[in-house]
């Protein structure tokens, strides 16, 4: 599971703490902006037959300020840093990055599950009508042809490891920039003003369970 908060706003917080309640409402939206546009960006990268995982990436507000970002299955990480020799930290996670090396958690059979709807997608156990190009045999035969043909797939990447697909943490850098301009913009128009904006809102905080 990975997860990451956008929050940091603190001195964004104490200079605003008695700011009108619309000036509050503009940087609750966009905070709840960024974490809808993390979700799809995330969503969007996130490896093509990993519906699953895909699935899993969701935000929820935790309050006006702070936003949840998280991808829920177990394999989540392995897919964004790579297992074994393929294993790499993606630049500024590598904190988050080593607390799954060597990792033991989990439930193989999530793993094997998401495997076999890769392998029924991809039509590669079975057989096929010629005629009606319609896969035969009966629904238990078919599961049971696509988990023969899950395990061995399984139980290589279980020894092999599994190349890095980045698609959770690079949205970091697309996104939260973003934000912040959007965030001072807003409050330019509203104050008629130039406005700095507080040196502890740069980055969001990266955090995992």
């Amino acid at each position: 599971m990975l997860k990451i908060e956008l929050q940091g706003l603190k001195g964004f917080q104490q200079q605003f703490a008695k700011a009108p309640a619309n000036i509050k409402k503009i940087v609750s939206a966009e905070i709840q902006s960024a974490a809808a546009e993390w979700v799809a960006g995330a969503r969007r990268d996130v490896p093509i037959d990993q519906g699953a995982l895909k699935g899993s990436i969701s935000y929820f507000m935790r309050t006006d300020l702070q936003a949840e970002i998280v991808a829920q299955k177990f394999y989540a990480p392995f897919m964004e840093f790579g297992t074994k020799g393929k294993y790499k930290a993606i630049p500024g996670t590598e904190a988050i990055a080593q607390q799954f090396k060597g990792y033991k958690g989990g439930d193989f059979m999530d793993l094997l599950r998401a495997i076999v709807r890769w392998v029924k997608r991809k039509g590669i156990s079975g057989t096929y009508s010629v005629k009606t190009r319609k896969r035969t045999g009966n629904k238990v035969n078919q599961l049971a042809e696509d988990y023969a043909a899950a395990w061995p797939i399984a139980m290589s990447i279980l020894k092999h490891g599994v190349k890095p697909h980045p698609y959770f943490f690079k949205q970091k850098e697309i996104v939260w920039p973003k934000m912040i301009e959007r965030i001072k913009r807003n409050f330019e128009t509203k104050s008629g003003v130039s406005v700095i904006m507080p040196g502890d809102i740069k980055q969001p905080k990266i955090v995992t369970i």
